[in-house]
């Protein structure tokens, strides 16, 4: 009778395992923001952006203020961008999106975004060719995670200066919506939500 227990036990604990890594995976943070946090919690970590906020809510006729606003109140779309050199997407009242650059070679980069979300990323190469018929290959580094789709990038260009990686962040619905055939494809995550009791 015991084994019959302990087996119980087992495939009772099974599930509260995997509910503790999604749940992991779904408190990562990156500068302090969580994918999904609210409009509040933003404003609070990034004083630049309330300043901005705060001067459309005052002059709300000023340029590029009515999409600040809309997504002030939950119901548009903005992206917003820090001296930091980091972009945000707020999207239907939710930090949708974070794009930023990486100053760690690759191999470092990943193996601390691995750490961080327990998962392995999937590398991809990407062969490129520039007008000479110079050949190289950019790396992705992508994790694909129920709560988050992140993407880890290197372009190798010799022509080019800044090798940084790129580094995104953004929620399913977001991923979801960018592969979207652009003809097709709704202007904010909001508007392709179910409505409420659905």
């Amino acid at each position: 009778m015991k084994p019959l227990v302990w087996l119980l036990v087992l495939f009772a604990a099974v599930p509260a395992s995997l509910r503790a890594q999604a749940g992991s995976i779904a408190s990562v943070d990156f500068k302090g923001h969580l994918i999904g946090e609210g409009i509040s919690d933003f404003l609070r970590i990034e004083p630049e952006a309330q300043q901005e906020f705060d001067v459309c809510h005052q002059r709300p006729e000023r340029r590029s203020c009515d999409r600040v606003n809309a997504a002030l109140h939950a119901n548009g779309r903005v992206e917003i961008s820090t001296t930091g050199s980091v972009n945000f997407v707020l999207d239907g009242g939710k930090l949708v999106k974070i794009t930023m650059l990486v100053d760690k070679p690759m191999d470092d980069a990943t193996f601390d975004l691995t750490q961080k979300f327990g998962v392995q990323a999937k590398a991809t190469l990407l062969p490129s060719q520039n007008n000479t018929g110079e050949k190289w290959n950019n790396q992705l580094h992508t994790w694909d995670m129920p709560t988050a789709y992140v993407t880890l990038y290197q372009d190798n260009n010799p022509g080019l200066q800044d090798h940084r990686l790129l580094l995104m962040a953004e929620s399913r619905a977001e991923h979801l919506l960018e592969d979207l055939d652009s003809s097709k494809r709704p202007t904010s995550v909001a508007s392709t939500a179910a409505p409420a009791g659905h």
